[in-house]
């Protein structure tokens, strides 16, 4: 008998700390998957990997901004100011055209969406067209399902418990990765032409225009989820941004063999996404004082904020607005630029 006591009183401790635990990260919840912050609490987001899934199913808006790691330091905040909406940010590492629409799904069967708001990468367009969010590891699958009962990982899990949560607590006392700065990641980051020349060597040797059959199928089916999609939503909005990588993706793609490829994907995709009603297109991959200007990158593709917020400000008929008359003339202004690099602006940083 005196050996039962005992017993019974560390099943009853074991029981009480195992509730306290689940008490603190249902309270607290840093993936948010059970429930947005509670009264005037501001979210903090900086995971995008393991944070989307709980702000598509528990939030509330009307708009989404969809993107890969170049979206990220978009302020949403003043995308909603300027277009009278509530947004969140989706983003998926690649940003394949499959994976955003996946997520687009989601969202649509949570909410009605007014806007959304699409940074479409020109690589995306012959991503896979099988989406990876299903059966993939990313986002964690107890995230992606919305039992409780499969949630042990994410509520019994010490990294929880003693990292997630402090940083949560310390960003929302600073006041970081909150609101229209959800998931940005330039804080700290260089900007300059010498940090990104590192990440490019240019080679001696141009290779042979590659064989893009592949692309062409994959970029089919691509363009077929995107109008499927636009066309089964009159009643949305969207803006599509294709963002401008820098001169050394350029000469990358150059050098490797690809540029008719890029240039085959720009002429197949631009005049499908400007031949709907309920579209509009911005085109900055061809804006030179950026792209030509190192100073604004980090290496071949990840720009400044500044970057972000001048797209934000042409939306709405800026200079970069595709059309279904001037879209010819876009695609050439890049070929254009696309010589011009090659041929001289790459030489300022490579003598």
């Amino acid at each position: 008998m005196k050996q039962k006591h005992p017993l019974r009183k560390l099943i009853l401790f074991t029981a009480l700390e195992l509730l306290l635990v689940f008490g603190i990260v249902w309270i607290f919840d840093p993936f948010y998957q059970y429930h947005a912050p509670a009264g005037n609490g501001r979210a903090v987001l900086y995971d995008r990997d393991n944070q989307v899934v709980g702000t598509i199913r528990n939030f509330t808006y009307d708009s989404v901004f969809l993107g890969s790691s170049v979206a990220e330091n978009f302020d949403t905040d003043y995308l909603d100011s300027k277009y009278d909406c509530h947004s969140i940010k989706i983003i998926k590492a690649s940003g394949s055209v499959a994976d955003l629409s996946c997520y687009l799904d989601m969202a649509r069967e949570k909410q009605e969406l007014v806007n959304v708001f699409w940074c479409l990468d020109l690589f995306a367009l012959d991503s896979s067209p099988i989406p990876t969010i299903p059966d993939g590891t990313s986002p964690p699958g107890y995230l992606r399902t919305e039992t409780i009962l499969d949630d042990i990982p994410y509520i019994y899990n010490k990294e929880i418990i003693f990292e997630k949560i402090p940083m949560m607590l310390a960003f929302a006392h600073l006041d970081k990765n909150t609101g229209g700065n959800a998931y940005n990641w330039s804080e700290g980051k260089e900007f300059s032409a010498s940090k990104a020349m590192q990440a490019y060597e240019k080679p001696e040797q141009v290779l042979e225009p590659i064989d893009f059959t592949n692309s062409k199928d994959d970029l089919a089916d691509n363009l077929a989820l995107l109008s499927r999609e636009i066309s089964s939503h009159p009643e949305t909005d969207y803006y599509f941004l294709i963002p401008p990588y820098s001169l050394l993706w350029w000469d990358c793609a150059y050098v490797n063999g690809e540029l008719d490829k890029n240039f085959y994907l720009l002429e197949q995709t631009l005049p499908v996404l400007v031949s709907f009603d309920n579209v509009e297109v911005y085109y900055f991959q061809s804006v030179e004082d950026i792209v030509c200007d190192l100073d604004y990158y980090m290496d071949m593709i990840h720009y400044s904020p500044d970057v972000n917020q001048y797209m934000l400000e042409q939306l709405g008929g800026g200079a970069g607005l595709v059309t279904p008359e001037n879209c010819q003339e876009k695609i050439d202004e890049m070929k254009s630029l696309a010589d011009t690099i090659i041929t001289d602006r790459i030489y300022e940083y490579y003598p």
